[in-house]
């Protein structure tokens, strides 16, 4: 739940790209035994984010999650931008995991 919402402010569609982001974070690996009310307070009051392992997300992602996440709504990306770096995100690892390939066809 966005900040703005749990401390019963007034809102606009950011929230969803607010949420959007902690459903993409939560669909990894979790290691928190907080109740989702307490971590929801957190978040609200005191800025609190979970971490985001480089093992796990590229940095282009890591930025674009805690743009997505960020404490004031009108630095949060639109989902049209959203839509955007991630499909050049996308673009990126293909070329990344293209390149990777040319390199050991090499070695054969």
């Amino acid at each position: 739940m966005a900040p703005e919402v749990y401390r019963r402010e007034s809102y606009d569609k950011s929230v969803d790209v607010y949420s959007f982001a902690f459903i993409v974070h939560e669909g990894g690996p979790s290691n928190s035994d907080e109740l989702p009310e307490h971590l929801a307070a957190k978040r609200a009051y005191e800025n609190s984010r979970p971490p985001l392992s480089s093992y796990i997300y590229p940095e282009p992602v890591r930025m674009l999650l805690q743009k997505c996440w960020h404490r004031n709504p009108d630095v949060r990306p639109k989902f049209e931008e959203i839509i955007i770096e991630l499909e050049f995100i996308l673009e990126i690892e293909r070329r990344k995991l293209a390149d990777g390939l040319c390199r050991t066809c090499g070695i054969l």
